[in-house]
């Protein structure tokens, strides 16, 4: 891939830093590394900027890097898609074992220890899953849904950007409420089914 290096040795023309790239195109720094290290490619806006930035047609900054940089791409939608499916069948299987083994009336070791470990790969899948959205600057569910069909998520528009800065703390917020809801939707229904079979 030369992108990388395109983008490194037109930053370093303009005696600009990573941090002041990313300003200049509404990304992080660490998304500027990422591409300047060919770990993760600029999607259609943010190459518009920076060839807007950098006086540069878009061909002549990707030259032949296109048919790479799409196939990146998919598989970044496709990776995406299948942390998905592991995510919810784990997930599933870890409520459904924790449902069954407590209306069972099962020892708690016998219920948690299974059950965490169904989770555990739900929660990295989640995690990982949670890293392609930061890499690719998805933060907002119409971003993610375009880039899933290929589309050009429009990472630059105001609600993204928006939706991007309080990216940690919403992450961090929506993991201790799905945690808070999932443990009483359980212990609810553990509950609702245990009297209906009583």
């Amino acid at each position: 891939m030369e992108l990388g290096q395109h983008i490194k040795g037109h930053r370093a023309r303009l005696g600009m830093s990573q941090e002041q790239l990313a300003e200049a195109i509404f990304v992080s720094r660490q998304t500027i590394s990422n591409w300047e290290t060919d770990r993760t490619y600029p999607d259609v806006q943010s190459l518009l900027l920076l060839s807007n930035l950098f006086g540069e047609s878009v061909d002549d900054l990707i030259k032949g890097d296109v048919e790479e940089m799409k196939a990146v791409l998919t598989n970044e939608a496709k990776r995406l898609n299948r942390l998905g499916a592991v995510m919810a069948a784990c997930g599933g299987a870890a409520v459904v074992w924790a449902v069954a083994t407590a209306l069972l009336d099962l020892s708690w070791p016998v219920i948690l220890i299974p059950a965490i470990a169904l989770f555990a790969p739900a929660a990295v899948a989640a995690g990982m899953a949670e890293k392609i959205k930061r890499d690719n600057q998805l933060f907002t569910y119409r971003a993610v849904e375009a880039f899933m069909r290929g589309e050009d998520p429009d990472v630059a528009s105001e609600a993204n950007r928006k939706a991007g800065r309080a990216w940690w703390g919403k992450l961090v917020a929506k993991t201790a409420i799905a945690i808070v809801v999932g443990f009483c939707c359980g212990w609810g229904l553990i509950s609702i089914v245990q009297k209906l079979l009583a």
